[in-house]
């Protein structure tokens, strides 16, 4: 027998030829999407583990290199009242980051850079720092301490508390939110916490200071639904609407009569007449 042979229709032959060229010139694109979120992933991870080993630097930490360089710039121009600002500013940071080692004003200079410093220069410094009233002074050592206004007595929440009702018993006020800070290294933290406890209060004054006073329990008045309503309506008795005020009498003018008689039967009996 003879193999039988299929013959294909050209037409078909012709699609077909068409239909792999067409398939040949389209480009292929390869999906890299997987690779790229896994790195985008990778990175943010990497982020993450450098902000958790980096620990956030006291603020207080961060401005000494700002009051070294104000230090410096005091000493270049001359001017020692900056200078000693700059020094008051580093013992009042020390105390805040809970420094309270008092410090010679050898290891004051050192720590600021401040060694090159002319001697007169030097000797007016120790010399207002000894008389300086944010400044306590040790005789016995020579050495120096920042002194907040509210004393050594007041270094957290609690010592405050007791400071404000000390006040409030001498009848002395409150303490300003200007001296708490100077005082407290987390001033407005402790504050937030005194005050969701209902034990101080602040008011600001005129000049836009805030005064924080201790909230005595004794002096609140308790006043039940009955004593307020009949409070309330003693006082709507009294504002009643409509209700007038008594007019006031007029003094009327008398007409003076018989003035004729004043000269004749009128006479002076004083002395001398």
């Amino acid at each position: 027998l003879r193999p039988i042979t299929w013959i294909m229709d050209p037409a078909l032959i012709r699609e077909r030829e068409a239909f792999k060229k067409h398939a040949l010139a389209i480009p292929v694109i390869e999906k890299r999407s997987d690779s790229k979120s896994s790195s985008a992933k990778v990175s943010k991870s990497k982020k993450k583990r450098s902000k958790l080993q980096k620990p956030k630097p006291h603020p207080l930490v961060e401005d000494v290199a700002e009051i070294k360089k104000a230090a410096n710039l005091g000493r270049r121009a001359n001017n020692p009242y900056r200078v000693l600002k700059s020094v008051v500013d580093m013992l009042r940071q020390r105390y805040m980051t809970k420094n309270y080692e008092p410090m010679s004003a050898e290891e004051i200079l050192t720590l600021l850079d401040l060694t090159e410093l002319v001697t007169e220069t030097r000797l007016w410094l120790i010399q207002a720092l000894r008389e300086n009233a944010k400044i306590h002074h040790y005789p016995e050592t020579d050495k120096f301490l920042f002194k907040p206004t509210l004393g050594y007595s007041v270094k957290n929440r609690h010592q405050l508390l007791h400071k404000l009702k000390e006040l409030d018993k001498d009848g002395l006020g409150g303490v300003s939110m200007t001296d708490i800070r100077e005082a407290l290294p987390n001033a407005e933290k402790s504050l937030k916490k005194l005050e969701e406890s209902k034990d101080v209060m602040k008011i600001t004054r005129y000049d836009k200071e805030e005064i924080v006073f201790y909230c005595n329990k004794e002096y609140e008045l308790e006043v039940d639904e009955v004593g307020l309503s009949a409070m309330q309506g003693e006082e709507r008795k009294r504002k009643a609407p409509g209700q007038k005020k008594p007019p006031k009498k007029k003094h009327r003018a008398h007409k003076i009569l018989n003035t004729h008689l004043d000269n004749d039967l009128l006479k002076d009996y004083s002395e001398g007449t």
